[in-house]
């Protein structure tokens, strides 16, 4: 029966994240502390790796007993408690330079997609699956690239995750553990993942090599329909009002229907 094997949350979007063993439902639907913050420039659009590749040259460590995070770049950290946003700004606007402000929101977040905005799913028999595609990249480097909230352990068929939503305007109500989630649709993916989670080095082949072999490697229980094309990775979720307080944990089983 597929579990929660991984947990990890992403305070500052588009930077490192963090394994947690348990992470509590915010009022919004969202994980605690995933995607809080987020960087915005002059104009009001959002840093990321989009826009700013080097970015991902930037880590990130957090304690969220302490509410720090450590910065490094360029062979220099420093410890920001995430009190203190300005002070991270302050950061990134040094390293970019140019003004970078940020924007903070517990309750529901800066996720990608703001109508599912809960937290997205793979299986780890998924990114082993898609590690025969890319050889030279490691688990990790793919989970990097992938940025996925939430892993399921204790799947045997690759891409199980797509058994969680259903035709396009549907649906899929499942459980982990004690909350409730709606599957919504794959993820669509950006340019993202083409880059080198570490060095921002663009892959070139990487995004039609993926589009080949997604296609060819699709389930025969995915809902074809909610495939545009076949730069999908993920499951989009939302988790409604109700389960707000519930608690995620590692271990957690899912339940479908």
């Amino acid at each position: 029966m597929p579990y929660i094997d991984k947990l990890t949350l992403y305070p500052i979007k588009s930077l490192d994240g963090v394994e947690v063993s348990q992470v509590k439902i915010t009022e919004g639907g969202a994980l605690l502390w995933d995607r809080a913050f987020a960087l915005y420039n002059e104009a009001g659009r959002t840093v990321n790796a989009k826009k700013y590749p080097d970015i991902l040259k930037v880590r990130a460590g957090y304690d969220l007993e302490k509410l720090t995070v450590n910065l490094t770049a360029n062979q220099q950290m420093v410890t920001i408690s995430l009190e203190e946003p300005d002070k991270i700004a302050k950061f990134f606007s040094d390293y970019f330079g140019e003004p970078v402000y940020i924007k903070q929101n517990i309750t529901s977040g800066f996720p990608d997609d703001d109508e599912n905005s809960g937290p997205t799913i793979v299986s780890t028999a998924t990114y082993r699956e898609v590690q025969r595609w890319f050889p030279a990249l490691s688990l990790d480097s793919l989970r990097k690239r992938f940025r996925a909230n939430i892993e399921l352990g204790g799947c045997e068929e690759t891409f199980w995750e797509d058994r969680l939503f259903d035709q396009a305007g549907t649906n899929y109500h499942f459980r982990l553990g004690d909350v409730s989630f709606v599957g919504k649709k794959p993820c669509a993916r950006c340019t993202v993942p083409t880059r080198d989670p570490l060095s921002s080095e663009v892959d070139k082949s990487f995004m039609s090599t993926f589009v080949k072999m997604r296609e060819q490697t699709l389930p025969p229980f995915a809902a074809v329909g909610q495939f545009s094309h076949y730069y999908h990775l993920c499951v989009n979720t939302i988790i409604p009002g109700t389960e707000s307080g519930k608690f995620l944990q590692l271990g957690d089983q899912l339940t479908l229907g």
